[in-house]
């Protein structure tokens, strides 16, 4: 009886393999090329998780959630101990809040005074909504229209010179 049951499991199996084999066959072997990207065919300009470095990157909605790494902007305005306005007269600025345990360099201390060029690098996050920002960033109801405006703000976790 176990012989019959065997064989009744058997013949099945043998043709789900032998449906798998030329299943495999007729895919083949996957490209030699790995260059390819989705269905264009086309190669990616740049790695996508490198970090952000142009101020114009930082202003896309798509870049919510990346690193960003601006180095030698301009402090166009002050708003506050934690909170700055930064980017070139000829582009939009960026509004930047440091974390409250910004790594700094305490041997020589940075100037964040309007004018003055440093590097930060931090995470790019979405803005909150102006009544918010005005709750949490004790800003005033005009700053947080402006950065509720922009779409996207960068926390800093870091300061160079």
């Amino acid at each position: 009886m176990s012989r019959r049951r065997a064989v009744k499991l058997g013949i099945p199996a043998l043709i789900v393999a032998g449906l798998a084999v030329i299943a495999l066959w007729r895919v083949g072997p996957p490209p030699a090329s790995n260059n390819a990207i989705g269905t264009t065919g086309t190669e990616a300009t740049r790695v996508v998780t490198a970090p952000l470095a142009e101020v114009a990157e930082l202003l896309a909605n798509n870049s919510v959630g990346r690193e960003g790494w601006l180095e030698h902007v301009q402090i166009r305005q002050r708003v506050g101990d934690r909170y700055l306005w930064i980017g070139s007269g000829d582009t939009l600025p960026v509004f930047v809040v440091l974390d409250e345990d910004v790594k700094r360099d305490r041997d020589h201390p940075i100037d964040l005074s309007p004018g003055q060029r440093v590097t930060f690098i931090g995470i790019v996050r979405p803005v909150p909504k102006a009544a918010e920002a005005v709750a949490q960033w004790h800003v005033s109801p005009a700053t947080a229209a402006l950065v509720e405006e922009s779409g996207t703000y960068l926390h800093v976790t870091e300061i160079r010179q």
